[in-house]
């Protein structure tokens, strides 16, 4: 079954390029995966996240940090996180 989307942050993988390391089998897309394919740090990317949403949306720092919170434990590489259990 081919990935057609981040399991990180969603952004569809329509291109080898996308994906992380160009390997159409990863999982990742190009900016969540480091140079060896493996998932970059939860604040990492919980900071990268938080700042699109505040600029996408308009959103002050608290809302923007709530909305990725909820966005990041739909999604399957950060389900687990213990960073993400339910408040």
């Amino acid at each position: 079954m081919t990935t057609t989307s981040c399991e990180s942050c969603g952004m569809p993988l329509a291109t080898a390029e996308d994906h992380a390391c160009g390997d159409p089998a990863a999982t990742l897309c190009r900016y969540c995966a480091d140079d060896s394919g493996a998932l970059k740090p939860f604040d990492e990317h919980f900071d990268r996240m938080t700042q699109w949403a505040m600029r996408q949306d308009g959103l002050e720092r608290a809302a923007a940090e709530e909305l990725t919170l909820r966005y990041m434990r739909s999604m399957p590489a950060w389900r687990d996180h213990p960073r993400l259990a339910e408040r």
